[in-house]
Order: C-alpha cells, then structure tokens, then sequence
C-alpha cells in the first residue's frame, strides 16, 4: 500500500486489477490530511484575498491597480518562465534527489532568473511605447527584483510538495499571503498609492522564501552539474513549452487591454478575473497536488483514469454553486463594498465565471498529461486557446470606445465616473 493520495491497492490472486480497483480507496488518511490542509489553504487564502481586493480596489482606485496590475502580470510571467519547469521535475524525479541535485537546481533557476530580470529591465523603452506611457515603469522595475526570490522559492518548496507536506505548504502560504495584505493595507490607508500592492507582493515572495528555506533546513548553495543540468532542461523544455504557452493568457490583460483601455481597463478586468479565481480556487489545490499524487499511480491507467474523472466532477459540483451566487449576489457587493466606480465588472464576470469554471475540468486532465509526459499534446491545446483569447480580446479591444485611452487612463476614469453618477 503506498503513501500519499492515491493508493496503489494490490490486486488478489486471480483477479484483475482494473476490476478489483475501488474507487474510495484512493485517498489515504495522509492523502486526506494533505488535502484538507492545502484546500483549508485556498480557502482561507479566499477571505485574505478578498481583504487585500477590499483594501486595493476602495483606497487606492481602479487607476493605481491597474498600474500594478500591469507590472504584476508581466514579472509573474517571467517568475514562472525562470523557474524553466525544475521544480516539477524534481517533484517527479525517483529516486528521491538529494542536496547535491537541489543544489544545482537552484544554481540553474538562479541564472535563468536573472537572465530574465535584464531581460525584462532592456525591454523598458519598448513597453513605454507600447503603453503609450511611463508610470508603470518604477513599480515594474522594483518588482522584477523579486523575479530570483520567487524561482528559487519555487525550487525549494518542491521538497514539501514531494513529500505531500501540504501543511507546511499550506502554513507558509497563507502566513506570506497575510503579510503581504498587512504591508497593503498599511501603505495604502498611507496614501501610497501603487506602491501599497508593490510592497505588499515584496514581503509576500520573501517571507515564503525564508520559511520555506527553515521549514526544509536547506540553505541555497551554488553548484553546477552538467549532466544534471541537462536532464532538468531536457524535461523542462516540454513541460515548460506548454505550460509558459498556457500562462501567456495573462499577458493578454496587461498587454492588449491595457494598450487599448488604459490602466483603468486592466484593473476591471483584472478584478472580474480575481473574483472569479477566488471562488473557483479550489481547483488550483487539486491541480497543485495531482502531479505529485497521480505519479503515484502512473503505471495504472484504470486506477488512474478513475481517479481524475472523479476528482473533475467533484471539482464542477464544489466550484458552480459558487460562481453563481456572486453572478446574484454581485451588484449589492459590488454597490455596497466595493464601489460604484467598479460596476463594470459586473459586464466581465459571467464570462470570466464560465471560463473559470470549464477550466477546472481540464486543469486536472492537463495535469494527468504531464504525469504520463504527454507535455505535448497538453501545449497543443494551450497553443489554440491562447491564440483565440489573444485574437478576441484584440478585436475587441480595437472596438473598445475609449481605445486612443493611454496608460494614463484620463479617458476611461472620466466615463466610469459618468457612470456612477
């Protein structure tokens, strides 16, 4: 009988595997412990990430957001890219690895990373023209600092993840999460700005990082290995291909929104998409902890067709009801804690809640792929949902009546508060 989520049940004499399987035997008592602490995880994040969004959206406004909205998709992106799909790979990599191969895992994410923090501090010029505008440009330049921070974290964290320790997981993520909203809202009732959610997602991305750090008793040393270095890529070039392929969906906000619909429009949209990821956040736990559990159960592919159809239908069940209640209950949210100035929104989110809520049948299914490294087939059909998203958001972007709006914003703040009067 092994460990973790999905128990490998052995068959008795005589009888085939796939018929002897029991579907309620998956989980594990530890498997059950792990996941209640990474679900109770998402779900406290739910209400800590709804008070960061009150603080954010009713003292610093919709323009400022937007501001750091921008910079945030685009350092996130590069976050991931750098951390070039290793930490999956040592999630994955029998026999356990030791220090020596975390080691070189973070030397490799290290100089990744700060590839891409130059990389993104050159691009400067071209997003200034592609903006239309400068002020995004400081919060951008501040946050990409974090870019080595956070790929590292990644590196290390894989260590808990591996060994199903999604309470640690689970502790230290939330615990970085509150710091941060404590930092934001500090600095915002101050008078800050931008730099209220600038600080905030600071003192998030290093908190996690030295606890995770203690909570794994590793401290990151440089070490190189070729032949090591080289596997890690081999893998992380297909997981990556197709998963940074997936994440390009995130630039389209900051990127096409916010050239066409200023700052202002990137912050509605981006608040539709937060609202509506928050309460379907219990699929980022699933998806967070298949990879780890269903490599457990690799080799049997009934055992584990079962167990992802069974975990996408209780994700559907769990995730809808939700997702409609703020389609009802949205416009007194909305009015009464919010603000009227964010009353757009209620036009983006049933179409941002379906997206959610489709998506969280194929977040499992995508993940299931990467387990039987299919990497693949998973970024062909992120390839074709990511050109039709792009293609869309663009022709209607060109559409949109405040399009000659730059990432000043003037335009679209003015017809918003038209609105709400």
């Amino acid at each position: 009988m092994a460990s973790g989520l999905l128990t490998e049940q052995e068959p008795r004499e005589g009888e085939n595997s796939a018929t002897s399987f029991e579907p309620h035997a998956l989980f594990t008592p530890s498997a059950i412990r792990g996941g209640a602490y990474l679900s109770l995880r998402y779900g406290l994040g739910v209400f800590v990430s709804l008070g960061n969004m009150l603080v954010m959206t009713r003292w610093i406004g919709p323009h400022p957001y937007g501001l750091f909205v921008t910079a945030i998709g685009i350092v996130a992106f590069l976050s991931n890219l750098a951390r070039a799909g290793v930490d999956i790979y040592l999630v994955r990599l029998e026999p356990a690895p030791d220090q020596r191969i975390y080691d070189i895992a973070i030397t490799l994410v290290l100089f990744i990373s700060a590839a891409l923090s130059l990389l993104g501090a050159i691009s400067v010029p071209l997003l200034i023209r592609w903006f239309h505008g400068s002020e995004f440009v400081k919060p951008y330049l501040t946050l990409l600092l974090s870019i080595p921070v956070t790929s590292i974290t990644g590196v290390v964290m894989a260590k808990l993840e591996r060994e199903l320790n999604f309470r640690s997981v689970a502790r230290i993520e939330l615990g970085g999460q509150t710091a941060g909203l404590v930092i934001s809202a500090i600095l915002a009732g101050a008078g800050c700005g931008v730099w209220a959610p600038v600080a905030g997602q600071s003192a998030w991305q290093v908190y996690v990082f030295i606890a995770t750090s203690a909570a794994t008793r590793m401290v990151p040393r440089i070490a190189f290995d070729l032949k090591e270095t080289r596997k890690m890529l081999s893998f992380g070039i297909g997981f990556t291909s197709s998963m940074r392929v997936w994440q390009l969906r995130t630039l389209v906000n900051p990127l096409l929104v916010g050239r066409f619909a200023g700052a202002d429009g990137v912050a509605f949209v981006a608040l539709a998409v937060r609202i509506a990821e928050a309460l379907g956040t219990l699929r980022l736990a699933a998806g967070r902890m298949a990879i780890a559990a269903l490599s457990r159960l690799q080799n049997r592919r009934e055992q584990f067709r079962i167990a992802v159809e069974r975990a996408s239908l209780l994700q559907v069940m769990t995730q809808g009801p939700l997702l409609f209640a703020f389609s009802l209950a949205g416009p007194l949210i909305v009015r009464h804690v919010i603000g009227m100035r964010w009353m757009p929104i209620l036009l983006l989110y049933p179409f941002v809640a379906a997206g959610v809520l489709v998506n969280s049948v194929y977040n499992l299914q995508a993940s299931a792929l990467f387990v039987m490294g299919r990497q693949w087939t998973v970024m062909g059909s992120y390839t074709l949902h990511v050109a039709l998203l792009g293609l869309g958001t663009h022709i209607s972007a060109m559409n949109f009546p405040c399009r000659s709006s730059p990432m000043s914003g003037r335009k679209f703040r003015s017809s918003a508060s038209g609105e709400s009067t």
